[in-house]
């Protein structure tokens, strides 16, 4: 018959962190958390029992605020501020204004989750559009090329756009990879990537790229062929 699961607090040794993990013994518990946060070394890893999350072993989801009455501190997902038992203290926070669990994003506060949220959806949208203006350019191009959307082994239409913090958005990358007639090699791309340059005595300077095409290197002959075929 298998034991009840309890609960375990499981923390790597050199950088002490960890989190809970439920099972039915102690040398079991330990394992799992080696094999989680230690690359499986389970010399490298404490393990001590904690009770107070017994209540979350059917689903495993304990709440960040539960974890931090416990001496545990997490990094607020939208704003960075460390969550601690202090936090509460200096905000005049209850337990129940930190949002999220040990395996979700964790926010300081429901405002700070909305927030965040908010900017991810922002740059949700944004993506969106730059993913279909690439699309259409493609396809107009190349109205004989097919843009791959849900093959794995290949990069599906991705963007990723940000403020960096500043308040201003931009787009850093985009990719639309689509196959085409006489590839051999691989699927062709339009694309933009930001680059970071590094100065000597000087700040970095990030600049964004041009859009432009690629395709496998072995394919650069035909595919250049291709382009200057009149496939417009």
């Amino acid at each position: 018959m298998v034991g009840k699961l309890k609960a375990f607090a499981v923390l790597e040794d050199y950088e002490n962190t960890g989190g809970i993990v439920f099972s039915t013994t102690a040398v079991a518990a330990r394992r799992q958390g080696a094999n989680e946060y230690a690359d499986g070394d389970f010399t490298a890893v404490s393990c001590r029992r904690a009770p107070w999350a017994d209540r979350y072993a059917e689903t495993g989801a304990v709440p960040v605020s539960h974890m931090v009455l416990h001496g545990w501190h997490f990094e607020c997902a939208g704003c960075g501020v460390r969550i601690d038992s202090d936090l509460l203290w200096e905000r005049n926070l209850e337990e129940e204004d930190i949002q999220g669990t040990q395996h979700s994003l964790a926010f300081c506060t429901r405002l700070c989750e909305a927030r965040h949220n908010l900017e991810r959806a922002e740059a949700k949208h944004r993506e969106t559009r730059w993913i279909r203006r690439f699309k259409k350019i493609v396809k107009r191009r190349f109205p004989d090329a097919e843009i791959i959307e849900n093959d794995d082994r290949f990069c599906r239409p991705h963007a990723y756009a940000t403020t960096r913090g500043t308040g201003i958005w931009r787009v850093e990358q985009v990719i639309v990879s689509f196959r085409w007639p006489g590839q051999q090699w691989g699927p062709a791309s339009l694309r933009i990537d930001t680059t970071t340059e590094w100065p000597r005595n000087a700040p970095s300077v990030t600049k964004r790229g041009k859009p432009h095409w690629t395709c496998a290197s072995g394919d650069r002959e035909a595919f250049e062929a291709y382009a200057a075929s009149g496939a417009r």
